[in-house]
């Protein structure tokens, strides 16, 4: 866990040799999501959040939507629409990748009015016993990435939220959609997911990687929303080789499919 040094001034708790390891629990920030965004009326408290670039494209031209707000900050222009899918009102985001980037959308989600959510993108599988295209519903998520430990003690995963994640399951059943539970493990580095890295993951549960699922737990932990999260298998680091024939070749009826179920799920939750 590091060990902690002496800073002049500053409380030795306070400092470590490690210092993503140096967690403050002060709730108050400098900047706080409500000093740049202020609640918008009317919002719905529902909002899906998705990576998935195409079928999010597909599903704002093809749907009744209103944007309510947006995000914008240097290379970020993030519009928050507002759609109604049969007859029921939620917001749709489709997100950047990476949990920085990721975790600031929620929080102005968080900020504006949203109280429920789904996060549902791409993977990589780490095991094969689950081919590309198998669907993840995650029991927890490893933290093997850096902003939950802004937000939560140094530890080894987080959870979704178990409500969500049940109506998860039960819309990708619906749809016809088979999953599997198991850690998510999350990483900021997505050139650095080496052999013995992968092995010590699977070898903790782990079925699959991403770089997002652990840090977008920790906001909604810390804020007191509830998030649900699923991924699906696209690319593959247990041969030999990497395969990423799913991930540079999406299936996007399935993809639509996926959507569409994690926008069940948000309603439903």
């Amino acid at each position: 866990m590091g060990k902690y040094r002496t800073v002049p001034g500053v409380s030795s708790a306070a400092v470590n040799d490690v210092p993503i390891l140096e967690f403050d629990p002060d709730r108050s920030a400098i900047i706080e999501p409500s000093h740049w965004h202020d609640p918008v009326e009317g919002i719905a408290s529902r909002a899906v959040i998705t990576w998935m670039a195409d079928v999010f494209d597909d599903f704002i031209a093809s749907t009744e939507v209103v944007e309510r707000h947006r995000f914008v900050a240097e290379s970020a222009d993030v519009p928050i629409y507002e759609a109604t899918v049969d007859g029921e009102r939620l917001v749709v985001v489709r997100a950047d990748i990476g949990g920085a980037i990721s975790a600031g959308i929620l929080e102005v989600l968080i900020a504006i009015g949203c109280r429920t959510f789904v996060a549902v993108g791409s993977s990589g599988g780490l095991t094969d016993r689950h081919p590309p295209g198998t669907v993840v519903v995650p029991d927890a998520a490893i933290r093997d990435e850096g902003v939950s430990y802004h937000y939560l003690a140094p530890g080894r995963t987080v959870h979704q939220d178990p409500g969500v994640q049940g109506a998860l399951r039960a819309a990708l059943d619906d749809a016809g959609l088979p999953h599997v539970g198991g850690a998510v493990w999350t990483t900021d580095a997505l050139f650095r997911e080496t052999p013995q890295r992968v092995t010590t993951r699977i070898a903790e549960g782990a079925v699959a990687v991403d770089m997002e699922a652990a840090s977008l737990a920790a906001v909604a932990t810390f804020r007191a929303v509830r998030l649900g999260h699923a991924v699906y298998i696209a690319d593959t680091l247990h041969g030999d080789e990497w395969d990423s024939t799913a991930l540079v070749n999406p299936d996007t009826g399935f993809r639509r499919r996926l959507l569409a179920a994690a926008i069940r799920a948000c309603l439903d939750a």
